[in-house]
């Protein structure tokens, strides 16, 4: 069995899980990965975890994870002899990986002038903690205080200090980026000299979030607080025994959940309760006593029967319990001789080209040297066209935020992307930060839908009407790629699924990222980021130890958009060699697993639920303190276990209550100290703060929406060069603003398209508008 990148050749020099990761989805896609290791191992064979909880470096579960199937060598390379065998080795791939500080290949001579010497035609991924260029490109860091410079902590307790997303996340999410940006170069004719792939890690977190400075932007222009935040409701709550999540939505879940608990006189308050006060507090003295004498199951069962997203808040323990995970047969085993444990399975699942499981981790020897490519090179094709995706085709049946994300980033560069509404349903999404009383064009204001849906035509089709339906069948019978992530039903009963579409075009490749999987007993339930997020174990490693878990708050969607990409890609590289078009399955519950998989990976090593961490992660003294300006500052030194922690929490908080933030950050950071502002929505355009950085670096662009006007939208966190010089290509769209043009490109006369509009099977305006 081959994978779709059989024959693509990629060397991996990472000591950190980005890298790491990158490299892993590669290795899951068929391609061959040799891991350079320094004398003393990836210092991830020493993080554990280990089974009984006994050090080993060769039974690191972290390691095995990231590292199966690659192959290994070990090298110094402040050695000549061994950088040698490097420049060998890069000298016959097609991309080289690393995640060092700016400027460490360059001592190697591994650096861009000299790799172009070696290989013209490289790739080479760069990722960092601000990339290479910028003012900030030195500038110290670690993962916390680059979730304090991205808005990925957040206030979570009022009486406590905001706090990160736990368990490591966060560095997947720029491995997975850094995957994209490779396939995605690799795409591109060959430049003659090496190709940089630039990743910020900064800035793929800030990429994940919904879109804060839009929104921050969107709510001053009302006149209202810029970083209004409401709880979801009813979020995380207690049931008799464990944690569960009911995540409201939309007003028909408020009002389902409220009579599903018998307190139906609280449906019109929804809006009070979400925003705090009495009203709050009133509701949940009731509802938390009735929730707390129900299992998690049976809240779960009820909720979904009434189409309420609710999910369970599963650990390390629960989630391989999880009905979905286990008829899926999602976790899988992996280990040596004499010890197992069980990790996530792959982030997307193939039906022409299915993902191997993968051999073992490399042993790590000192002096291993490099064996030369098991497979015979491959170059991956190239677009016909300025820019990766030139004159693909692309049928854009998604809704709300990560199908969206998907395609959006296709039509960034070249993909000509045709998004279907209705008007008899719009996009969901467009209600998100839009408000009714704003007028009639209200839902063209939403900041988040538009953040998502740039470089795409909009063409409104009523799918319920045969006439619409057949329009949709024409342009899926031409199109290249069909994406959709709705629950499987919907599309299904549309006869718009794999099997349906392939009849009508054999080599089309359907991508379908439903919430819970196409197949196992919870693949007709409802849910969003929230819910994915506390199946998989993100939410249940977020939060203080003594407290509930926390949602990391939406970055689930966005991520699963990034897998599907990678997913997509390769699949398009399978079709050029063998014709064949497929479906792609990306379950949205098992991206978001495969980015929480340390907690899972621990209970199955050691058997022991690992507490929640609040702000501290081990190999640091390091926490989020207050300032004296009512800031919270974020700051990392490393551990050498001669300071207890809790004395170093005071001793810091009593200095940092004395200095304003931006004092804090500067008199350490002279120092060599990581430490960053808690950045929240509203600064991310500072100049003085990350968004000078962002500036530098082309992150933001301006387009004109012909409704709100001029707004500056967040690009992709990664620079190509040579490569595209733009982000993005285009405004987002009103609501059927390419009808004519798209209906025309069919075939369908003036008088057609008139009597399309008449019979309100296209339209420009809502129905209920």
């Amino acid at each position: 069995m081959t994978g779709p990148l059989t024959g693509l050749h990629v060397v991996e020099l990472a000591k950190e899980i980005s890298g790491s990761y990158a490299a892993k989805l590669f290795v899951d896609l068929g391609a061959e990965v040799t891991k350079i290791e320094p004398p003393a191992g990836d210092p991830l064979r020493r993080w554990g975890p280990f089974p009984g909880g006994v050090p080993d470096p060769e039974r690191s579960g972290l390691f095995h994870y990231l590292n199966a199937g690659k192959r290994g060598a070990a090298l110094n390379l402040a050695q000549s002899d061994d950088v040698a065998a490097a420049h060998e080795l890069i000298a016959a791939a097609h991309v080289l990986i690393e995640d060092f500080a700016p400027g460490t290949l360059d001592r190697w001579t591994l650096g861009p002038g000299d790799l172009g010497r070696l290989n013209p035609d490289l790739v080479l991924l760069r990722i960092s903690a601000f990339g290479q260029s910028g003012p900030w490109r030195r500038r110290p860091a670690t993962p916390l205080t680059a979730q304090a410079a991205s808005g990925w902590i957040s206030a979570r307790d009022p009486d406590r200090p905001p706090v990160q997303v736990g368990a490591r996340i966060s560095e997947y999410v720029a491995g997975a980026y850094g995957a994209l940006g490779v396939l995605t170069a690799l795409r591109m004719p060959p430049a003659d000299r090496v190709r940089e792939v630039d990743v910020a890690q900064v800035e793929a977190l800030l990429s994940t979030l919904p879109y804060p400075m839009l929104m921050a932007q969107r709510m001053r222009s009302l006149g209202l607080p810029a970083n209004l935040r409401s709880a979801p409701m009813l979020g995380v709550v207690r049931a008799a025994d464990g944690w569960v999540g009911i995540n409201c939505l939309t007003g028909q879940h408020w009002l389902d959940v409220c009579a599903m608990l018998g307190l139906p006189e609280y449906g019109e308050h929804q809006i009070a309760i979400m925003m705090g006060g009495p009203e709050r507090d009133e509701f949940f003295g009731k509802a938390e006593p009735l929730l707390a004498r129900q299992t998690v199951a049976e809240i779960v069962e009820l909720a979904q029967a009434l189409r309420i997203p609710a999910a369970p808040v599963n650990d390390g323990a629960t989630v391989l319990g999880c009905p979905q995970y286990a008829e899926r047969g999602f976790f899988v085993p992996s280990g040596g001789p004499g010890w197992s444990f069980r990790r996530p399975g792959p982030a997307f699942r193939f039906s022409k080209t299915p993902v191997a499981q993968p051999g073992p981790a490399p042993h790590h020897g000192v002096g291993t040297r490099p064996d030369p490519w098991n497979t015979v090179a491959r170059s991956l094709n190239t677009a016909e066209g300025p820019l990766p995706f030139s004159g693909l085709k692309v049928l854009d049946l998604t809704t709300f935020w990560a199908g969206a994300y998907l395609t959006c980033y296709l039509g960034a560069f070249g993909a000509d992307i045709v998004k279907i509404e209705s008007i008899q349903r719009p996009d969901g999404h467009r209600y998100s930060g839009a408000f009714a009383y704003e007028g009639d064009d209200w839902y063209e204001r939403s900041p988040i839908w538009q953040g998502t849906n740039l470089n795409k035509r909009d063409l409104t089709l009523d799918l319920t009407s045969p006439r619409g339906l057949d329009i949709a069948r024409r342009l899926a019978a031409d199109a290249d790629v069909v994406v959709e992530n709705f629950s499987p039903r919907v599309v299904e009963q549309f006869g718009l699924d794999y099997d349906a579409l392939a009849s009508l075009n054999p080599d089309v490749i359907a991508v379908r990222m439903p919430g819970y999987g196409l197949q196992g007993p919870w693949r007709d339930y409802v849910g969003w980021a929230l819910n994915f997020e506390q199946t998989s174990g993100m939410s249940a490693a977020t939060g203080y130890p003594d407290g509930p878990p926390c949602n990391p708050q939406g970055p689930a969607d966005p991520i699963v958009g990034v897998h599907a990409a990678v997913a997509l890609l390769a699949a398009l590289e399978h079709r050029h060699r063998t014709g064949e078009g497929q479906l792609i399955e990306i379950a949205q519950i098992e991206v978001a697993a495969c980015v929480a998989a340390e907690p899972v990976i621990e209970y199955s090593m050691t058997g022991v639920v690992p507490p929640r961490r609040g702000n501290r992660q081990r190999g640091y003294l390091q926490g989020v303190y207050p300032t004296a300006d009512d800031g919270w500052v974020a700051l990392s030194l490393p551990d050498d276990g001669q300071l207890d922690h809790d004395v170093f929490d005071e001793l810091v908080t009593a200095w940092t209550r004395t200095q304003t933030a931006e004092s804090v950050v500067k008199t350490v950071q002279i120092q060599g100290i990581p430490a960053e502002r808690v950045i929240t929505g509203d600064r991310m355009y500072d100049h003085d703060l990350i968004g000078g950085q962002l500036d530098a670096r082309g992150y933001y662009e301006e387009f004109v929406h012909p409704i709100t006007g001029p707004s500056r939208y967040p690009g992709w966190p990664f620079r190509i060069t040579p490569g595209p010089a733009r982000h993005h290509r285009a405004a987002p769209p009103t609501l059927g603003q390419h009808n004519d043009e798209v209906l025309a490109g069919l075939g369908f006369s003036a008088g057609e398209v008139a009597s399309l509009r008449a019979e309100r099977i296209i339209g420009e305006r809502p129905l209920n508008a």
